[in-house]
């Protein structure tokens, strides 16, 4: 389930059209439950929960904590909410509701959390005093900044916001998506409309020339300035009418004084508006340029397109000048007010075509795609896919990248695990890390029988992750999966995982491995995808895959950006906490019997164990410090303390063992407890581990007393 939270919004035509629409397409669009969450003023809790219910039968409307500065006292509603749903993701309207879906995924209720921005918040507070408390509007921009760098996704209403965040607010990501204010789904297209019988209401005449302005009058909306505008009109041309939608102001009340008429103020529900639009011939968008205007996507430049209008447009509102200046949709004002003429036939229709074609829910799709692909679950188990399972062979070419070095004993094995497999269509890319044992001929000659196989050489040993890297470069496969050169695959391996792969729109496809000693099968130890919080198991450093058992969407693992070759160690465990860590993964676990198979063998063994331990060392402190920030977001920080533990207690094995000496071992514990790692975990954490450092040390030790210890550090 996806929360949708709007904090302080009141039913209105603009909810329905942003909130209430918005959460039925996302419905219709995916499988992921969107629920309305809306929090509403106190003072009109009762009808308005009435009104949203009859709209919206499954919206949750909770009344809100009054006095504006209480707003972060409303997480308690988000708490007991997500208490009793389990949302995957939350998507708030506007800065406060999600400000508070931020709290919720800090406290670890939430994994993603998304930011649907209607407006430069900071600045529409500032510039028209939206409350009259100096304090409050400091907080608003203080809050903004907090949601636009902390959310997983941003929705921009313009371009021009996405430009003013990374002015202002230093944002310089790219997890955002554009979609302007669309049309709502009760504004459909018109036709048949009498467009005489509202003139002669008013007592205007067909050939006349009825500009209209359909809106609030506050203070962004400039009526000031659009009357200064309308007066040069009707002065100009003796034809022109104009027509306000909206409610009374002095400024309406001054031009209809100086043209008796000529100008008339009507208010109409919402939806009769655009039958009345559909009457007139010019739609007024004209507003002062304050950064408020400059990042603005009106609601009502699509419902004049949609009723046929030409729009008369300020420069630099949003995104939509330029879209009226190169499509023909009006006129933007200047220095001057352009002269304006009625819509031609051909006119409307080109303006209808455009609002159709560009301002629907449906013409955003791929964004809203994106939303739900974030808010919604990032794992899919394979068993909830067994009846969408086609018994169509999949297709596609699929690359195995092998890095190898002087793996010449295995090297036959694991090619014939892949040639004798059920599918054929593969291509294996070796880059061998400066081979001296005769790999790089026996791969040679492999590739001579098999136009399947490559070779590719290195001059020097770069280490595993730069040869995976290189591999992933040369790769041509849309899907791909990384193989050890001594390691074995199943034979309906690429198959089943690639069948999987084809159910649904997934980064990787994780399957079951086990560990065998000589042959596949000897083993008892499998390691099977079936935790239910992967990421926070790799976190803890319990790693509930290895780098064999995903098979992974090639562009994925491009935009990824492939291993980070700064780490000695780690790597995989590294390389696959970042993906998933990525807001938009979406993956597939297969808890099933093993498809592929790990070898454990002598020539696995270091024979420097300083220098193995000492790579391990800086490697997990690496790791802790990369990923601290990231953790700390969705509350998941402390399972950090978990590589150091585990990396602490290898240290203890092998002097107890006396691989190392105790010298050695001193060395590698005061780099392991980094001061900067120890002042951020405490005096009970640091205690702790010391005292599993005592008790890891006893020659005989109770069974049971490691994994409390561990949990203790992780909690």
């Amino acid at each position: 389930m996806i929360f949708f939270i709007t904090y302080n919004d009141h039913p209105s035509g603009v909810y329905w059209s942003q909130v209430t629409d918005v959460v039925d397409h996302l419905n219709e669009l995916g499988p992921d439950h969107v629920r309305l969450v809306a929090m509403v003023s106190l003072r009109r809790f009762r009808a308005s929960r009435r009104i949203i219910l009859k709209r919206h039968p499954k919206a949750i409307v909770v009344p809100m904590i009054p006095r504006a500065h209480q707003w972060r006292a409303n997480w308690i509603w988000l708490f007991l909410l997500c208490l009793i749903h389990r949302p995957t993701g939350m998507i708030g309207r506007g800065i406060f509701a999600t400000a508070l879906a931020l709290r919720m995924r800090t406290r670890g209720l939430v994994d993603k959390v998304c930011f649907d921005a209607r407006a430069a918040y900071g600045a529409e507070w500032r510039e028209f005093r939206v409350v009259d408390d100096d304090l409050l509007i400091a907080e608003c921009a203080e809050v903004e900044k907090e949601v636009v760098r902390e959310a997983d996704l941003r929705m921009a209403v313009s371009g021009a916001l996405v430009s003013h965040w990374r002015e202002v607010m230093q944002y310089n990501g790219q997890g955002h998506e554009v979609i302007p204010c669309t049309l709502g789904r009760d504004l459909q297209k018109v036709g048949g409309i009498d467009r005489i019988g509202l003139r002669r209401e008013l007592g205007w005449g067909e050939d006349d020339l009825v500009l209209v302005y359909s809106g609030s009058t506050v203070g962004w909306q400039s009526v000031d300035l659009m009357a200064m505008v309308l007066e040069t009109v009707l002065n100009r041309d003796p034809t022109a009418r104009a027509l306000f939608l909206s409610q009374d102001d002095e400024h309406i009340r001054l031009l209809k004084k100086r043209f008796p008429g000529r100008v008339e103020l009507r208010w109409y529900p919402h939806d009769r508006v655009l039958p009345v639009l559909a009457c007139c011939d010019i739609g007024l968008l004209v507003r002062n340029p304050s950064i408020t205007n400059k990042v603005a996507s009106p609601t009502k430049f699509a419902e004049y397109l949609s009723a046929g209008l030409q729009v008369l447009i300020s420069e630099e509102l949003g995104d939509l000048s330029p879209l009226v200046r190169s499509h023909g949709l009006g006129w933007v004002l200047g220095a001057s007010v352009p002269d304006l003429k009625k819509p031609t036939a051909a006119d409307r229709e080109r303006s209808m075509r455009f609002a159709y074609e560009s301002y629907t829910k449906s013409a955003h799709d791929p964004q809203y795609r994106q939303l739900l692909r974030c808010a919604g679950p990032s794992r899919v188990y394979a068993s909830s896919l067994a009846q969408e399972a086609s018994a169509e062979l999949p297709h596609g070419l699929v690359s195995v990248v092998v890095p190898s070095f002087n793996k010449l004993r295995y090297i036959e094995e694991m090619v014939a695990s892949v040639q004798t497999g059920s599918y054929s269509d593969w291509e294996m890319r070796f880059v061998d890390d400066a081979s001296t044992d005769g790999t790089r001929e026996l791969i040679a000659e492999l590739a001579e029988k098999d136009p399947r196989i490559h070779l590719h050489l290195l001059p020097e040993n770069r280490g595993a992750n730069h040869c995976r890297n290189l591999g992933v470069q040369e790769a041509k496969g849309d899907h791909l999966l990384f193989l050890d050169a001594d390691d074995v695959l199943g034979p309906d391996c690429i198959r089943d995982r690639l069948r999987i792969a084809a159910l649904g729109d997934f980064d990787l496809v994780v399957s079951t491995m086990e560990v065998f000693h000589q042959n596949p099968g000897d083993g008892t130890n499998r390691w099977v995808p079936s935790a239910r919080d992967p990421l926070a198991e790799f976190l803890r450093h319990r790693l509930p895959w290895s780098v064999m058992q995903p098979l992974w969407k090639r562009k994925f693992l491009l935009e990824l950006g492939g291993f980070d070759e700064s780490f000695s160690r780690h790597q995989d465990v590294e390389f696959h906490t970042r993906a998933l860590f990525d807001p938009f993964v979406k993956y597939c676990t297969i808890v099933d019997g093993p498809d592929c198979f790990y070898r454990i063998d002598e020539d696995r063994k270091v024979l420097k164990p300083y220098d193995l331990l000492e790579g391990f060392t800086r490697s997990a402190l690496k790791y802790y410090f990369k990923f601290y920030e990231q953790a700390a977001r969705t509350g998941r920080h402390r399972l950090l303390v978990g590589i150091i533990y585990q990396t602490h207690i290898q240290l203890i094995h092998y002097r107890k063992l006396d691989k190392i000496s105790q010298g050695e071992f001193d060395r590698l514990y005061t780099l392991l407890m980094d001061p900067a790692f120890t002042e951020r975990i405490g005096t009970v954490k640091r205690t702790l581990l010391k005292l599993s450092g005592w008790y890891n040390a006893l020659p005989v030790r109770i069974p049971g007393v490691n994994l409390v210890l561990y949990r203790l550090v992780t909690l």
